[in-house]
């Protein structure tokens, strides 16, 4: 009977060290046994823009979009719970860098000033780019901007990009693309320079607008507090689950338009990634 009772009393006092977190069992979730650090305990915590679609946007009062989709995915894969909290696209690397949001769940594209601030997981996208103009003022090709004003969102890695391509060009930064695209139809501005999906999601839905080609921008990843390698090593491994089993290609299928391939580094990045179905 003894024995009994001291193998009830040391399996009890285990337990109470595992759930404090004094104590871990290989194979466990992470973060339900502290070794995950987040902004709110057992939940991740993730900026989103809510007018960026079909990345990150806002749909019948609920953030949703194929990034914000797969980042739910990604939270299920940890074991975690979700907030989406609605952000502009300047403050949002600061705000994740001081950690009052676990990550970003748009695409936000690595560049030197941005990797000086936060880490960032394995890629979730590369960036690709077009410029919109009126149809009855078209700009052809993104290096025809130099001499025009263009609008592009503010805090965006795409400025130094337009900069590059057309050095003349006169950048008008607006707070996201609605503005942007306002501006634009009103006369305001000659371009609008943006993300892929996103300008083709434009030019499909307003005929008066045309697309120049396409240029890549760069490689779209979650950035993390470089002092949360713990939740940046559990991010890269979802990551590389969801490439594989053909989640992020199911949600690339539903939201982009059938224009917009799933780029070829991709593949390359995450041997065994499906592709989508043919239609």
């Amino acid at each position: 009977m003894q024995a009994v009772l001291t193998h009830r009393a040391r399996s009890l006092a285990f337990l109470s060290l595992l759930i404090a977190g004094a104590v871990s069992v290989p194979g466990v979730a992470s973060a339900a046994d502290g070794r995950l650090k987040t902004v709110v305990p057992g939940k991740l915590t993730i900026a989103y823009r809510t007018d960026d679609k079909p990345v990150s946007f806002i749909e019948n009062g609920k953030p949703t979009g194929y990034i914000v989709e797969f980042a739910r995915d990604i939270s299920k894969e940890l074991g975690l719970d979700v907030t989406f909290v609605s952000t502009n696209f300047e403050s949002m690397v600061p705000a994740v860098k001081n950690e009052q949001y676990d990550t970003a769940a748009f695409g936000v594209l690595v560049s030197p000033e941005r990797k000086a601030m936060v880490d960032f997981t394995t890629p979730v996208g590369y960036g690709e780019a077009r410029l919109v103009s009126r149809a009855d003022a078209p700009i052809a090709k993104v290096q025809s901007a130099g001499g025009k004003t263009v609008a592009v969102t503010r805090g965006s890695a795409l400025i130094p990009l337009l900069n590059k391509i057309a050095p003349n060009v006169t950048v008008r930064e607006f707070p996201n693309v609605a503005a942007s695209l306002n501006a634009l139809r009103a006369g305001q501005v000659d371009g609008l320079f943006t993300g892929l999906a996103t300008a083709d999601r434009i030019i499909h839905q307003h005929d008066d607008l045309k697309g120049s080609q396409k240029v890549t921008s760069g490689i779209a990843a979650f950035p993390v507090a470089k002092q949360n390698g713990k939740l940046l090593a559990a991010l890269n491994d979802a990551i590389g689950k969801l490439m594989k089993d053909g989640t992020y290609t199911r949600l690339w299928t539903k939201w982009n338009p059938p224009s917009v391939d799933i780029p070829d580094e991709m593949y390359a990045e995450y041997p065994g990634m499906p592709h989508p179905a043919a239609k």
